[in-house]
């Protein structure tokens, strides 16, 4: 322990310490991945896009170990869709597929938004950004909802925040990899707001709506996590309010959101139908009936209607 000074009472001062970088686990097998990512319902056209990238990268790699001529690509990406289609997912095992090839040395997801990069004052913006892409480096930042940076005019602080993002991207260009993600034609309009955007995110990558049978898909998947299971009469009557959803939902719809919003409903609704009853088994606590599921009242009543997020 150090001292201030050698007089009585003097105040003691712990030695700094040094910051150390957590171990990392090895990276994933690249098989192993690609499994997690074709387990993911529905996202066909996201599959195949990835694995197209995936496939291109590996190419790469393959030329320079023979000393052939590699074409340069931007490993930065566009993530279109609405809320809840998987983007974040995606993200997170994307950032271990660069990891596994070479890519990024670290291959950790770091999420964040507008608030995360924009401040309310003149320079202070530009710290934020820098200390965000400080922590992100050697993995993906994930910018959700990037176009809000650029939707609030001329004199907004998110043009600052972008002009400084993609001078970060430059020098950082061998140590992170950007992805940007919101919906399709407010993207647009953030790629058209600074010419250096469309040149470092020329791949994109589009996340359809899930269908009907997919939600009730990812709701059982929700199901069997916690050791819940539908009956057949309760994924009959999930079906019918996932078709009432869906059939005038607009891009703020909630997809996967939606589908943990009505587990969650379900499940609260399953406890108030079982808790009287003078006997409960196993089968008993673990169905999840007809009479479970909310029915559309119940869902208006929850904020949970056609066309609106969850």
């Amino acid at each position: 322990m150090q001292s201030t000074s050698g007089g009585v009472g003097a105040k003691e001062v712990e030695p700094e310490i040094e910051p150390v970088e957590e171990e990392l686990k090895p990276p994933r097998p690249l098989e192993e991945l690609l499994a997690e990512l074709d387990a993911l319902v529905g996202l066909e056209r996201v599959k195949a896009d990835v694995r197209q990238l995936i496939n291109f990268l590996k190419v790469q790699k393959m030329r320079e170990e023979q000393g052939l001529k590699s074409q340069p690509v931007s490993r930065h990406l566009v993530f279109y869709g609405n809320p809840g289609t998987g983007k974040t997912t995606v993200a997170r095992l994307l950032a271990e597929v660069y990891r596994t090839l070479g890519i990024l040395r670290r291959g950790h997801l770091f999420e964040t938004d507008r608030a995360g990069l924009v401040a309310g004052f003149v320079g202070q913006t530009a710290i934020k950004v820098r200390e965000v892409v400080t922590k992100a480096l050697g993995g993906l930042l994930f910018i959700d909802e990037a176009y809000t940076l650029s939707a609030g005019g001329e004199n907004d602080f998110g043009r600052e925040a972008i002009e400084t993002l993609l001078k970060m991207m430059e020098d950082q260009r061998d140590d992170l990899v950007v992805v940007v993600a919101g919906y399709t034609a407010k993207m647009q309009e953030f790629l058209d707001s600074n010419p250096g955007l469309r040149s470092r995110f020329n791949r994109h990558v589009h996340f359809d709506d899930y269908a009907p049978e997919q939600l009730v898909k990812i709701f059982q998947t929700f199901a069997n996590k916690a050791d819940f299971k539908l009956t057949p009469t309760g994924e009959a009557e999930l079906t019918a309010i996932f078709n009432v959803l869906t059939a005038s939902r607009d891009e703020t719809f909630g997809n996967a959101r939606t589908a943990r919003n009505l587990f969650e409903t379900a499940i609260s609704k399953q406890a108030n139908r079982i808790v009287s009853l003078p006997e409960v088994n196993k089968e008993i606590l673990s169905n999840i009936e007809a009479a479970d599921i909310p029915g559309r009242e119940e869902l208006l009543t929850l904020g949970v209607r056609p066309g609106a997020s969850t």
